[in-house]
């Protein structure tokens, strides 16, 4: 009985007949091509893992929610790191390719958008940016209407005795943020200390995006200067992402102890 094999396991014919430049002797854009669909390949896995995460946490297992965020934190740094394979695109060896392009971008994609959601944002591309694929607009009122990262911590520090009830309001924001303070001053017993984990761990994975959020703006910048991006939005609007975090309340925490 044959076994499996390494080609047909991972689909290597298929996967390496995926990439079709459109500009003709443009020598850069194979890489261009390869790093977003890497890109989207990473977002996969940090989906997968979660998911898988906030699944744990709204069952009240706080210990089994970290390998699958210390895996995304893991991820995450990738993510930074292929934008230096990136940066060895020059501007003019980008502008070589890159009308045709549009209005494809990387704002346009869905499961970036979907890690946001789960981080608590909305999802929403700019106002000026080419629109989500029907089957992206549908996955993302999907996970609107689903539990948080955030939301899904609460749940677990619930189970623990916390009071971390969900809803907007300064009183139910700070009755959260004191019961992370608590969790962060005594951390010694074990059910303590995998929510003191997890706590570390989202914030890992949220300073992880905020860098490459800038590192990114900071890329572009290279590439394009000031120029619209090929779908919308461009340096201006990524540099007012490069504030945003994913857990506000869990920064806040260091004010409070």
């Amino acid at each position: 009985m044959a076994g499996t094999d390494y080609s047909s396991y991972l689909r290597i014919d298929e996967l390496l007949d995926l990439q079709h430049p459109l500009t003709v002797g443009a020598h850069d854009e194979m890489l261009f091509v390869v790093i977003h669909q890497a890109y989207e390949l990473w977002f996969k896995v940090i989906l997968h893992e979660l998911d898988f995460a906030t699944a744990e946490l709204l069952a009240g297992r706080p210990q089994g929610a970290m390998a699958p965020l210390h895996r995304t934190t893991r991820v995450d740094e990738l993510l930074i790191a292929q934008l230096r394979v990136l940066e060895t695109l020059t501007p003019e060896g980008f502008l070589e390719f890159r009308d045709p392009l549009k209005p494809a971008s990387g704002l346009q994609s869905g499961q970036f958008r979907a890690i946001e959601v789960l981080g608590g944002f909305d999802g929403t591309t700019p106002a000026d940016a080419s629109p989500l694929s029907d089957h992206d607009r549908a996955e993302l009122r999907r996970r609107s209407g689903a539990p948080t990262l955030f939301s899904a911590l609460c749940a677990a520090l619930r189970a623990q005795g916390f009071d971390a009830p969900d809803g907007d309001g300064i009183e139910l924001r700070d009755r959260r943020v004191e019961a992370l303070v608590s969790v962060y001053r005594d951390h010694v017993s074990p059910e303590r200390a995998a929510l003191h984990r997890v706590c570390e761990l989202l914030l890992d994975h949220d300073e992880a995006i905020s860098r490459w959020r800038f590192h990114h703006a900071l890329m572009a910048a290279r590439e394009i200067g000031s120029r619209p991006g090929t779908g919308g939005g461009g340096v201006a609007y990524l540099d007012t992402t490069i504030t945003l975090r994913f857990f506000p309340e869990l920064w806040e925490v260091r004010n409070r102890l």
